[in-house]
C-alpha cells in the first residue's frame, strides 16, 4: 500500500510516523514549506530558540502525546509551570490564578461565596454532571446561570486562555467542547508543562521516525497541485512531479486549503459545509532579553485587556543562551472589522497594550532586548473552535479520503488536536487495511 500524506505539520508528521512503523506500507508526505512543522516550527536567533506560538501543553498526563511517547518510542522532556507562579492581573491587582482547588480560594477576583460556588462548578464538570455540556454554547449557558458576574466572567476567562480567542468569541464555544475539555484539564495532576527544546524537540523524532523506513520520503517545497481518483488509484500531480500514484491519501493541511484544493472535483460538496470555517489568529510579542530582567512570576494574564505573557525561560531554560530570558506575549484578536484601516489600529491598540505590560513587570526591558519579533496575525488554528464552525471528521461519508489536523474532530485544543487527528487518521487507515484483508480471505 501506498500513501500520500499531504502536509508535513505536527499532524501529518504524526500520521506518517505510525504508517511508517508498519510493514508493507509506503508513503510519501508532500510539504508545501521550506520545513517541517507547519504552524509548529522552531527557529533559532542569536542563541534563543523562538517558536511561531506557544509549545505549552495543557494536561500532559492526559494527552495524546502520552500515548504516543509509548507507541512511537519518543523521547522528550516536559517541565511543569510552577501554579504559585502564575498571575491574575485585573484592575491593576495581581491576584493567584484559580489552576485548582487551593487557588481557587486564594484568588482576589472571586468573593468568598463566588469561590464556593465556582468550586461546586469545578466539581460538577469534573464528575460530568455539568448542566454546562447540554447547553450549545457557553453563552447560552452563562445567559441563563445565576452566578455572580465575577464567575460568569471568570469562565470566559478560562476559555479565552485556553481557546486562545477573544470572550466574545469564548461564549460562542460548544457547552459539551468546554465540559469534555475542562473534565481533563481539571483531573490532570500537570495542567500546564512546556516540553523542554520546544517543539523542535517531537518534530524532529518524528522525522527520523519516518525516515527509518527506506520507502518513506518527505517532500519539502513540493506542494501538491492537483488530485484525481482514476480507477480506484489517487492521482497526484506536484509543483515538479506529474502522474504521482497512491493508493490512500490523507490530508494533513488546513481545512480551508482542502476545500480549496477540491474545489473542482467530485467531492466539492461534501466539503461545502466546512469552506468557510475562521481561524484563530492572535497578536505573538516574543522578546528575548541579554540578562534576566525580572522574574516576578511566571505567567501573567491581563484580564482588563485580554492579553498574557509567559516567562518561557523560567520553565524551559534551554530556549535562551547562559544568563538570558525570554518572554512571550499573546493578545486575543477580534476579527470583525469594516476595513483594513480599522483593523490596522485595533493591532496597534493591542501591541501598545503587551508594551504597557512590558513596561509595568519587566522594567528597563527596551535596553536589555537582544531578540524581538512581533507577529500581528499569527494564525494558532485553521479554526476557530466555535459553534458557526464545524470541525472536520477524520471520514466524511463519500469522500474517499481520510483528513487530520488542528481543524479536524479530535481530543483537546490546538495542537492537542492535530497530534490525536493525526494518530486517529493513521489508526483508521490500519484497520481499513484489516478490513480489506479480512474480505479478501
Amino acid at each position: 500500500m501506498k500513501i500520500a500524506i499531504i502536509g508535513g505539520g505536527l499532524a501529518g508528521l504524526t500520521a506518517a510516523a505510525y504508517l511508517s512503523a508498519q510493514p508493507n506500507i509506503e508513503g510519501t508526505v508532500f510539504e508545501r514549506s521550506p520545513q517541517l512543522g507547519g504552524r509548529a516550527f522552531t527557529y533559532e536567533k542569536s542563541g534563543f530558540t523562538l517558536n511561531y506560538g506557544a509549545h505549552a501543553v495543557y494536561g500532559i498526563d492526559r494527552h495524546t502525546l502520552q500515548h504516543m511517547e509509548e507507541d512511537l518510542n519518543l523521547k522528550f522532556q516536559s517541565k511543569q509551570v510552577d501554579k504559585r507562579k502564575v498571575v491574575y492581573a485585573k484592575h491593576g491587582r495581581l491576584t493567584p490564578a484559580p489552576l485548582d482547588f487551593v487557588n481557587i480560594m486564594k484568588t482576589g477576583v472571586l468573593t468568598p461565596m463566588e469561590k464556593v460556588r465556582f468550586v461546586a462548578e469545578v466539581a460538577a464538570v469534573i464528575s460530568h454532571i455539568h448542566q454546562l455540556k447540554h447547553y450549545r454554547t457557553l453563552g447560552e449557558y452563562l445567559d441563563k446561570s445565576n452566578s455572580a458576574p465575577d464567575v460568569k466572567e471568570l469562565w470566559e476567562h478560562l476559555v479565552s486562555s485556553n481557546f486562545f480567542i477573544t470572550p466574545e468569541d469564548a461564549r460562542k464555544v460548544s457547552g459539551e467542547v468546554i465540559a469534555e475539555y475542562y473534565h481533563n484539564l481539571f483531573l490532570s495532576s500537570k495542567p500546564v508543562n512546556y516540553i523542554l527544546g520546544s517543539w523542535a524537540t517531537i518534530t524532529d523524532q518524528l522525522v527520523h521516525k519516518i525516515g527509518e523506513n527506506e520507502k518513506w520520503d518527505i517532500a519539502v517545497k513540493e506542494p501538491v497541485e492537483t488530485i484525481v481518483m482514476e480507477k480506484g488509484k489517487f492521482i497526484l500531480n506536484t509543483k515538479s512531479r506529474e502522474a504521482l500514484e497512491f493508493d490512500q491519501v490523507i490530508f494533513a493541511m488546513p481545512v480551508q486549503q482542502v476545500c480549496k484544493m477540491l474545489e473542482n472535483t467530485p467531492w466539492k460538496t461534501q466539503l461545502d459545509p466546512y469552506k468557510d470555517n475562521t481561524c484563530t489568529e492572535v497578536l505573538v510579542y516574543d522578546v528575548g532579553f541579554s540578562k534576566v530582567v525580572a522574574r516576578p512570576f511566571h505567567y501573567i494574564s491581563d484580564m482588563d485587556n485580554k492579553v498574557f505573557i509567559s516567562d518561557v525561560s523560567a520553565t524551559d531554560y534551554t530556549v535562551v543562551p547562559v544568563g538570558g530570558q525570554l518572554l512571550q506575549g499573546i493578545a486575543y484578536l477580534n476579527d470583525d472589522f469594516t476595513d483594513e484601516e480599522e483593523k490596522k489600529q485595533y493591532l496597534e491598540k493591542k501591541t501598545q497594550q503587551m508594551e504597557a505590560l512590558f513596561d509595568t513587570y519587566y522594567p528597563d526591558w527596551r535596553e536589555h532586548t537582544a531578540v524581538k519579533r512581533v507577529s500581528k496575525k499569527a494564525m494558532v488554528a485553521s479554526v476557530k473552535n466555535i459553534y458557526s464552525n464545524k470541525l472536520l471528521p477524520n471520514k466524511l461519508p463519500g469522500v474517499p479520503f481520510l483528513f487530520c489536523g488542528d481543524g479536524c474532530e479530535g481530543k483537546g485544543e490546538l495542537a492537542e488536536r492535530a497530534f490525536s487527528s493525526g494518530r486517529a487518521a493513521a489508526q483508521m487507515l490500519l484497520n481499513q487495511r484489516l478490513e480489506t484483508k479480512a474480505l479478501a480471505l
